[in-house]
């Protein structure tokens, strides 16, 4: 079972921040929200490094952009999806029947 984040040591927290900053960009920014509320309760902590402060500065802003970037996305592909014919029909995965 794991440890829960208060009874993790400095250099442990810094490496669990670390490898989910950098998983973020696989594709998995939710990974970004994840270290965020992960390791937030501790960010005050006096034997942390600024390290940590600056993954979870990064993980946030990071993710507000991808968030950005996918609702933008969604609102250009809802709205010109018909408009592109075949093309649309073949990025949508369920097909609306009637439409």
């Amino acid at each position: 079972m794991a440890k829960p984040i208060q009874k993790l040591n400095a250099d442990e927290i810094l490496t669990v921040s670390r490898k989910l900053f950098f998983a973020g960009f696989c594709l998995l920014p939710m990974l970004w929200v994840y270290n965020i509320l992960y390791v937030w309760p501790v960010r005050n902590r006096s034997d942390l490094s600024p390290q940590v402060r600056r993954y979870l500065m990064l993980s946030g802003i990071f993710s507000i952009v991808m968030f950005v970037v996918f609702l933008t996305w969604f609102s250009v592909f809802i709205n010109y999806r018909l408009g592109w014919g075949a093309t649309g029909d073949n990025l949508t995965v369920v097909l609306v029947k009637g439409v």
